[in-house]
């Protein structure tokens, strides 16, 4: 699932100008001093590793880490609730916007260096643009920068279309950077302070992935930085040793480092944590959660449940032949799936049943249920449009959970009239769906368990990153449904350029509007994220990041 998280909506409504006010204030991080220095916080995961490459990376474990080995122009302090969603500067002092709201200058400040010893300079936030935007990178992080209908810096969509390799409207003077883009843009802040835009090394090559870490090769300028990753094994991040207290560098760091582990067993990394052989197990047994729950309590001392600005859903390929053209089809999937049962496989704590795109962390959301499951209904608007009947379902392999909720699928598509030998069901380890389900031309027809999370704060993270067309490209795409209509593009497109309540009240309608004639998926429910640690962690200091919808790794402490 990807993720993200939220500005505070009054920074959405009222743009750049409450961002230029607060752009002078000191970044302020939490207060460590009371915890202990040091240690190896171990954390384990099922299913396979994530990518790492700073402009690549784009799922939630990732984000995770990246939150403490990156260092940004602005920043989230590290703070729960709102403290934690206002925007403080962190490597720019300051910036400035024009009178039109299309050119930022954004000032430098000494001090920072990476994990290599390097300066931290103007030229480093430039490259993470140009190789954001590079298209033979193909990073998923180019759409917020290359869109005509929303944040597009001058030049960025030559170099995403493969013209050049150096973004015109960013441009790095002395202790300067300077980004220009072709319309004014609100949410440009908010984008801005993506990993994606991170101060990147020289080092990393535009046009190449980062993916085996090795101490030397992908500096970072946060107070971690990542010193080993081998796939599907091992990543570890340590302090990075030029990192000091200073202007902009106030964030807590107590911890030495994080050692993750992958491809773990579901219930072995439930029994080691349990056990305190593993720290924190972010995938519990679903049959595990009540008793842990009843043991520990929710929030207090090992087990937390946390809620997310996320949505589960099943996309429908529209690319493909089963569901393109198909309308009616899609709209029986919608009805047929028992979103009840699904949940459940997850456990207590995990979510609820949800039939529209936008969850209640979603500006403009409306609390309105769309799709109540109704059997008959269902086969009625199927029959006729199975055409050839045959369907690739992906799902997740990983632990019980996953699979559990793919049987839950099958069951219900073979109810709606699928022949169970028709159903070919395709295994991915943990995050690979989403590259599967991301490749132009993929043969996958729908995917399982998958989710989205913000990005920021604003619908236009959801409708037009998830469902316009004109943004389809060869891999990392986030259109996994490949909807591409001309109608809703121009709707989409439209909505854009709103601002204020406006923008809200149309976004909200569009959610319902698309998904009762168009339903190019069936979302299936809301997330919260729960977590069992073992007794060696500091409870105190657990402070739940709402931007990035996980516990912060600077504040983290050992016992």
């Amino acid at each position: 699932m990807h993720r993200r998280l939220t500005l505070a909506i009054t920074m959405l409504v009222v743009g750049a100008s409450l961002l230029v006010a607060a752009s002078f204030a000191s970044a302020s991080g939490g207060s460590s001093h009371a915890f202990k220095k040091g240690g190896i916080w171990r954390y384990g995961i099922t299913g396979a590793s994530v990518q790492v490459d700073t402009q690549l990376a784009y799922v939630t474990t990732a984000w995770w880490l990246e939150y403490a080995t990156a260092a940004k122009l602005y920043n989230y302090p590290d703070k729960q609730g709102p403290a934690g969603s206002k925007l403080v500067p962190e490597v720019a002092s300051k910036f400035t916007v024009s009178r039109n709201g299309k050119v930022y200058t954004f000032t430098i400040r000494p001090g920072f260096r990476f994990s290599d010893g390097a300066k931290v300079t103007a030229k480093n936030f430039k490259r993470a643009i140009d190789r954001t935007a590079n298209k033979a990178l193909g990073s998923p992080g180019a759409t917020f920068i290359t869109d005509v209908n929303g944040t597009n810096i001058v030049g960025a969509n030559k170099v995403h279309n493969g013209s050049g390799t150096s973004v015109a409207g960013a441009v790095a003077k002395g202790n300067k950077l300077i980004v220009r883009l072709t319309k004014a843009d609100g949410t440009f802040m908010a984008k801005i302070t993506m990993p994606f835009f991170q101060a990147t090394s020289l080092k990393l090559p535009l046009t190449k992935e980062i993916s085996t870490v090795t101490k030397t090769n992908m500096p970072s300028a946060g107070p971690y930085y990542m010193t080993r990753n081998d796939p599907d094994r091992l990543t570890q991040i340590r302090q990075n040793p030029f990192w000091k207290k200073g202007p902009g560098r106030t964030r807590p760091r107590n911890l030495t480092g994080v050692d993750l582990q992958w491809n773990l067993n579901e219930q072995t990394l439930f029994n080691q944590t349990v056990a305190n052989q593993i720290d924190e197990d972010p995938a519990m047994p679903a049959a595990e959660v009540a008793g842990i729950a009843k043991k520990y309590g929710v929030n207090k001392t090992r087990f937390w449940s946390k809620s997310q600005n996320c949505t589960g859903y099943l996309p429908m390929n529209t690319s493909r032949s089963l569901f393109g053209g198909n309308p009616n089809l899609r709209k029986a999937v919608n009805y047929v799936i028992n979103r009840k049962d699904f949940v459940s496989q997850a456990g207590p704590y995990a979510g609820d049943p949800w039939t529209h795109i936008f969850n209640p962390g979603v500006p403009g959301w409306r609390n309105v249920s769309l799709y109540k499951r109704n059997l008959a209904t269902a086969k009625k608007l199927a029959k006729g449009h199975f055409k050839s009947g045959k369907i690739n379902l992906g799902y997740r392999s990983s632990g019980t959970i996953n699979p559990a909720q793919a049987q839950i699928v099958r069951r219900d598509l073979i109810s709606l009239g699928f022949k169970p030998g028709d159903i070919n069901m395709v295994p991915f380890s943990g995050t690979d769906i989403y590259t599967a389900m991301g490749k132009r031309g993929t043969e996958l027809d729908m995917g399982t368990s998958m989710g989205w999370c913000s990005d920021y704060s604003d619908p236009y993270d959801w409708l037009n990153v998830l469902l316009y067309g004109g943004a389809i490209q060869a891999e990392n795409n986030n259109n996994y449904s490949y909807f591409n209509d001309p109608k809703w593009n121009k709707k989409l497109a439209s909505a854009a350029r709103l601002v204020g309540p406006k923008r809200l009240q149309v976004y909200g309608q569009l959610d319902l509007d698309i998904m009762k004639q168009a339903a190019p998926m069936a979302i299936e429910r809301t997330y919260n994220n729960r977590y069992l640690f073992s007794n060696r962690v500091n409870p105190k200091s657990l402070i739940y990041q709402g931007i990035y919808q996980d516990f912060s790794i600077p504040a983290m402490a050992l016992k």
